[in-house]
């Protein structure tokens, strides 16, 4: 684990340890915080230093495997306040999900489920939709409370290295209403509603932990779907839901390693990917011609990253274009397209004729894979999907960071952190019977380990009528 990781989760413990009686309905305020995003630039680079923990005189996580184990004794024991009904409907948060409304449909009973989302509608995708704001109730007074107490915390602790942080301090202070406002939400939506089991595509945000949390105290069962390949560990753990849904045994080996109990985690892949298994064909001359293609050479989809190094894509570029059988069509992050930042891409594509780039923010990730030859990914869930769609895939590794993420480096040579390195690998598959061989063995072997779900929206199913019953 590097520095930062291990002081990461120490620092963690210590928050809570010191503002564990900051707290609403029983539940520590301080576990119901995105931790990580209270972190600023600054903060992050002492942490990277090994010496930072020695600041630490609170800290209880001393390694990996004390991770879960911590949390879990913070979340109040069951209170049996709300009774968990088996006749009750499925809920399910529409925030974060990455499951279309046709897909929820084809996988749960509509007479059994039941949509939370912000919107007013009555229904969503012909399902019975509750809108969170009408469980909202005004908890001004129990915030300004707390807000107080944490004052007075923050102000005996000026001189902490973490705590004494401005960004920090002044981060957590404004969230405090926002995560009461979601605990009083959450209580007051199960207290109201006949709930057998609940699924939410992330923790990282306030109200789905709460739905965990809450539902944890009060016998709900819930499921937290895996919301993309394990890179920032941070934003996978801890967990705080009955069960945590995962692509594969990569992901269930990752977190028993963090005291993750094996009971609670369901390899059930994510419905999301269900139709790679069967996509349609789109026709190949209508892609051609929509992005500007020649159907005599070789098309390479290129999905990009947002903290790439721009020298070495560039390279990579710069050296692919130079065999003349190939084309590049660039797919940039969705956050670079949020935030304008394509200029880079935009500059290759006027200095190559071979060059185009996706700028449509809505455009179908799927239909590109399906359409190309070759697959250029960063690391991203872009190159499972590929591996899926069974695309020769090459993963590049120049990211701008000091962290390590070993999730690609099962596919072998085939991820690479030199872009000579890879387009020579690229070019030997191209024009080498045996290396094709090779990948293929390493990449089913990389999918036997990472995703071999076929239907993942029938697993899903199967598990919530499980917790329904209570076979788990």
């Amino acid at each position: 684990m590097s520095h930062y990781l291990s002081n990461y989760w120490l620092l963690y413990s210590e928050f809570i340890n010191l503002f564990k009686t900051l707290t609403y309905r029983n539940i520590p305020i301080a576990i119901m915080t995105n931790f990580y995003q209270q972190i600023d630039e600054e903060l992050k680079l002492c942490m990277e230093k090994k010496d930072f923990q020695t600041q630490l005189k609170h800290a209880t996580i001393n390694d990996t495997t004390d991770i879960q184990p911590f949390f879990a004794n913070l979340i109040p024991k069951m209170t049996n306040s709300i009774k968990n009904v088996e006749n009750g409907n499925v809920l399910i948060n529409l925030d974060y999900l990455r499951i279309t409304g046709k897909k929820i449909n084809e996988c749960f009973n509509k007479e059994k489920t039941v949509i939370l989302s912000r919107s007013k509608n009555p229904t969503y995708s012909d399902l019975p939709n509750l809108f969170i704001g009408n469980f909202k109730i005004d908890t001004t007074e129990s915030s300004k409370k707390i807000i107080e107490t944490a004052y007075e915390l923050f102000n005996k602790l000026k001189e902490h290295p973490a705590f004494g942080n401005a960004f920090f301090k002044n981060t957590f202070l404004q969230r405090i209403p926002l995560i009461v406002d979601a605990i009083a939400t959450v209580f007051n939506l199960y207290e109201q509603n006949a709930i057998s089991t609940v699924i939410v595509g992330t923790t990282e945000d306030m109200v789905s932990r709460a739905l965990g949390i809450v539902g944890l105290m009060n016998g709900i069962p819930s499921i937290c779907l895996q919301h993309g390949i394990l890179m920032g560990e941070e934003a996978f753990m801890p967990v705080f839901t009955s069960k945590v849904a995962v692509y594969g045994e990569y992901e269930k080996r990752w977190y028993i390693e963090r005291g993750l109990d094996s009971k609670r985690i369901a390899t059930i892949g994510h419905p999301r990917y269900d139709d790679i298994f069967n996509y349609p064909k789109v026709s190949k001359n209508e892609f051609l011609k929509k992005y500007n293609l020649d159907e005599n050479k070789t098309t390479i989809l290129i999905a990009t990253g947002p903290n790439t190094n721009s020298n070495q894509f560039k390279k990579m570029i710069d050296l692919l274009v130079n065999n003349n059988t190939f084309q590049l069509l660039i797919k940039p992050h969705p956050w670079e397209l949020a935030k304008n930042r394509v200029k880079l891409y935009v500059e290759l594509m006027r200095k190559y004729k071979s060059v185009q780039v996706v700028t449509d923010r809505i455009v179908n990730t799927h239909e590109l894979i399906a359409n190309s030859d070759i697959i250029i990914a960063s690391l991203s869930t872009v190159a499972l999907e590929s591996c899926l769609f069974n695309k020769p895939t090459f993963v590049y590794y120049f990211v701008i960071s000091n962290r390590q993420y070993d999730y690609f480096n099962r596919l072998d040579k085939y991820t690479q952190k030199d872009p000579d390195e890879l387009v020579k690998t690229l070019s030997t598959y191209c024009y080498n019977s045996d290396e094709k061989q090779n990948y293929e063995n390493i990449k089913n072997n990389f999918l036997a380990d990472s995703y071999h779900v076929k239907n993942s929206g029938k697993e899903l199913f199967n598990l919530v009528c499980e917790l329904a019953r209570g076979d788990n």
